[in-house]
């Protein structure tokens, strides 16, 4: 998100307004981007707040919490790959530079979505299968 703003700062659009960062398009996909980063961490760090409570406590993580973490992990990958994304339509053909931190932290967050602890529909399974009182099958706790 920095990098993108920092870039955004000082570049100079083809067409449009001459700075893209008076481009009030360019600002709804940063206040989007922003939105979904802000949405996961948010998600993180209150599960990791409340591993540690159940740690601290000397109990056992339950299923239940156990599914919503690795609903919220998978979810929190994606919502950084949308962000990213929005982030990097809007940069420009200047960001696909090899040098560029843009693109990148694009490559970086796509790899990082395609591992198999990011895998989104076995986790978000695994939920449903707790939600709905069914037999958990598969995914990775």
């Amino acid at each position: 998100m920095r990098a993108h703003v920092e870039h955004q700062r000082s570049r100079v659009r083809a067409f449009g307004p001459a700075e893209a960062k008076d481009d009030p398009f360019a600002k709804i996909r940063v206040a989007e981007a922003a939105s979904e980063i802000d949405a996961g961490w948010l998600q993180l760090t209150r599960n990791i707040a409340a591993v540690h409570e159940t740690a601290a406590a000397g109990r056992t993580i339950p299923l239940a919490q156990r599914v919503r973490l690795r609903r919220d992990q998978v979810r929190a990958a994606s919502r950084a790959v949308t962000a990213i994304d929005r982030l990097f339509e809007n940069s420009g053909a200047s960001a696909l530079a090899a040098g560029s931190p843009v693109q990148r932290f694009w490559r970086d967050a796509h790899a990082a979505r395609v591992h198999v602890a990011n895998d989104v529909e076995p986790a978000l399974k695994s939920f449903g299968d707790v939600e709905f009182g069914g037999t958990l099958t598969g995914g990775m706790l």
